[in-house]
């Protein structure tokens, strides 16, 4: 028998190429469930996208709703009455008092303790 010559591409490329092949197979296959999984948080996040924007129209719609004129003055129709025009007091903001004058004739009739203490307090 004669014995034939092992060469190097059978000792060891041959069983390097079956390795080769097997982890290539396992890298496809890793890569696609990797894209997969990102799909599915892909998806996940553009429900949340969705749903955010739906709660997002609902509260403007809502905002409007609750400004509109109409609901106001309906409001205000049920509850407010429109004040005497006497009765209104306007209150400026920054207003600084001013002291009052206060006549010492008695011609004038404004000499009195209790006059003038009234509109020091005022």
């Amino acid at each position: 028998m004669r014995r034939v010559k092992k060469s190097f591409f059978s000792m060891i490329a041959r069983p390097l190429l079956v390795v080769l092949v097997i982890l290539s197979a396992f890298t496809i296959v890793w890569i696609r469930s990797t894209v997969v999984s990102l799909e599915y948080s892909i998806n996940n996040l553009e429900k949340k996208k969705m749903q955010a924007l739906k709660e997002s129209k609902l509260l403007s719609a809502e905002k409007a709703n609750l400004l509109s004129i109409e609901k106001l003055e309906k409001v205000a129709s049920n509850n407010f009455v429109i004040p005497d025009r006497v009765k209104v007091v306007q209150v400026r903001q920054g207003w600084v008092k001013v002291p009052q004058k206060v006549a010492l004739s008695v011609e004038e009739g404004e000499f009195s303790p209790r006059r003038m203490l009234k509109k020091i307090m005022d």
